[in-house]
């Protein structure tokens, strides 16, 4: 287990700077290597199944194998550093695997164009942060969106690395990026990447079942700290968690939507807790980030020196 001090800084780190340029940000690097392995095996894509498959599933296993084997050596040259370089350092590093600033600079910008009244702005930087369609939106589903992505990020851009930093260091934070960044890339179900993403889908769904249950009960516990009510975060959690298409995503959009007394809805997909979504609910939604975050770092050191 990482010392807290450790995850800390990264947190704090990442929340005050945010991303490293991309030049030398590792999961843009990521990210090419993908796009390099993606365009050796481009006629690869094809209606034959089982070889879309096989070099889908080379493009994976081939970016986990280099990620690893980037991310140990980083580790080890860092373990020899001296004691007073080592933790900030450490902290440096493992914050680039986490998007906790950029998550709420993204998902907060078409919820100011709304409450300033620019609905047309607002699409534009909704459009950013969700793959549907948003130029025929109306107020109400442009902030669903806003919250939808929000909530369901809470997961995947911060408490998943964090976890598996916490308790596999530098290569658990870092393979967990690379299946999310190659999910992102590849993992979509259309023609394209069906059989080609396969296998990254499978593994990113496994990877955050632990994670986005942990999201959600925090959300449930610390609801009371956003505006929120716990007996209908507790609600959603257990009973509309699972509403979603993806396996994991539902129980941290439910469990705010429920809380917040409002409405997700991603028209013909899903439709998520009660009553109406306004600005006012959207900024607790962001408040929630803040909260969970920071309780899943006291329960983090709490438990850490509880064993150690």
């Amino acid at each position: 287990m990482l010392h807290p001090l450790i995850l800390w800084g990264a947190v704090i780190f990442d929340r005050v700077v945010g991303e490293p340029p991309e030049r030398i940000h590792p999961v843009v690097w990521i990210g090419k290597l993908i796009y390099i392995l993606e365009d050796i095996f481009k006629s690869s894509y094809s209606k034959d199944k089982v070889r879309d498959l096989l070099f889908g599933s080379i493009t994976t296993v081939t970016t986990l194998a280099v990620v690893l084997l980037a991310s140990y050596s980083l580790e080890i040259f860092i373990s020899r550093l001296p004691e007073l370089i080592q933790y900030p350092l450490y902290s440096l590093v493992l914050s680039t695997t986490i998007g906790y600033k950029s998550l709420l600079d993204f998902s907060r910008k078409p919820i100011v164009a709304l409450r300033e009244g620019d609905i047309g702005s607002a699409r534009r930087y909704l459009q950013c942060i969700v793959s549907r369609d948003t130029s025929k939106l109306d107020r109400e589903h442009i902030l669903s969106a806003s919250v939808e992505s929000l909530s369901e990020n809470i997961t995947d851009s911060i408490i998943a690395p964090l976890i598996y930093g916490a308790l596999f260091g530098l290569p658990g934070a870092f393979l967990y990026r690379a299946v999310n960044t190659l999910d992102a890339m590849i993992g979509y179900r259309n023609d394209r990447y069906e059989y080609y993403g396969k296998l990254v889908a499978y593994l990113d769904d496994l990877l955050n079942i632990i994670p986005s249950r942990i999201a959600g009960l925090l959300l449930v516990i610390t609801s009371p700290l956003y505006g929120g009510d716990i007996k209908g975060a507790l609600y959603g959690f257990l009973r509309e968690g699972s509403k979603t298409p993806s396996p994991n995503s539902g129980y941290t959009m439910a469990t705010v939507a429920n809380s917040l007394e409002m409405t997700l809805e991603k028209i013909g997909y899903y439709r998520l807790g009660r009553g109406k979504i306004d600005v006012k609910k959207a900024y607790n939604a962001l408040k929630a980030v803040d909260v969970v975050v920071i309780s899943f770092l006291t329960f983090y050191t709490f438990l850490f020196y509880l064993i150690i």
